[in-house]
């Protein structure tokens, strides 16, 4: 039986994980509070000998015997649903992973955030906090589930971003934490188009702040090219600043063994920016444009 995440949209769903799984089996029969939205707030359900009642679902007791902590689960069609899905057209495996605070999404065991030494929540915002002071408009050039245009609209007047994979968006229609990307009018999200081909629509000086968290080199490899880079630096207004994520020194290496992020500041500099410089704690390079 398919118990994988297959519907769309960006209505809120009620998401548990391992813990709330086992705060349930442990419980005795009744009503019982607890989180079904990763934290954010409390719900109450009730409990009997053989099922769970969760708003007008109705889950059989044992399914919460076969939860596991490497995953979140949708409560859908009276079923605990992985929020995962494999897909054909990508040939990669999706899932929202839980973490210490907010969840990151993996494509086939890759995460998109650190979520070991940093939290996804602290990750993001390390990122954002190398672009400070936030004002005016904001380019975030892949969204993901949508963390950073969250944080940084709390400061921009608009948010650009954009995300060419309908599977992430899927995924982060199911997120808690993702939820303010469809409902905060100040972020602009564009489905369906890459970054290479979206940021031809804007102008020159268009942005007072970039970000550019990428997937990796061999997912992408045009969001690292020289020409890119030459367009981040068209759209920057004078002064403006920009971060490029990069992958931790000695750990990523490209074709000829150099170390990754020294070929990203090297980049960045032919394209015409100025003070670029690599920075350890949020693992990338910073650059403004003169």
């Amino acid at each position: 039986m398919d118990r994988t995440i297959r519907g769309n949209g960006c209505t809120m769903k009620w998401i548990l994980t391992f813990n709330e799984a086992q705060k349930i089996l442990k419980a005795k029969e009744g009503p019982l509070t607890l989180s079904l939205d990763l934290g954010l707030s409390t719900a109450t359900i009730e409990k009997s000998k053989t099922n769970v009642k969760i708003g007008d679902q109705t889950i059989p007791l044992k399914a919460f015997t076969k939860v596991k902590e490497t995953f979140c689960y949708a409560v859908e069609d009276h079923q605990l649903k992985k929020v995962a899905l494999f897909s054909e057209d990508t040939n990669l495996y999706y899932k929202l992973l839980p973490t210490s605070d907010w969840p990151t999404i993996t494509l086939s065991s890759t995460p998109m955030h650190r979520h070991t030494h940093f939290s996804p929540a602290q990750d993001t915002k390390l990122k954002i906090k190398e672009i400070a002071p936030i004002k005016g408009k904001v380019l975030d050039t892949c969204c993901g589930l949508g963390y950073t245009a969250i944080l940084a609209v709390k400061y921009a007047d608009d948010v650009y971003t954009f995300e060419v994979d309908k599977n992430v968006l899927l995924v982060a229609s199911y997120n808690p934490y993702s939820q303010e990307l469809w409902a905060n009018k100040k972020i602009h999200l564009t489905e369906g188009k890459d970054s290479t081909e979206a940021i031809l629509d804007f102008s020159d000086s268009f942005f007072d702040r970039i970000i550019h968290d990428p997937p990796t080199f061999v997912r992408a490899p045009q969001l690292y090219h020289l020409d890119f880079y030459k367009q981040l630096f068209r759209v920057l207004k004078k002064g403006g600043l920009l971060y490029h994520y990069a992958p931790a020194p000695g750990k990523t290496k490209d074709a000829r063994g150099r170390e990754f992020h020294k070929q990203i500041i090297k980049g960045l500099k032919d394209a015409g920016f100025m003070g670029v410089e690599y920075h350890q704690e949020s693992s990338g390079v910073v650059g403004r444009k003169p």
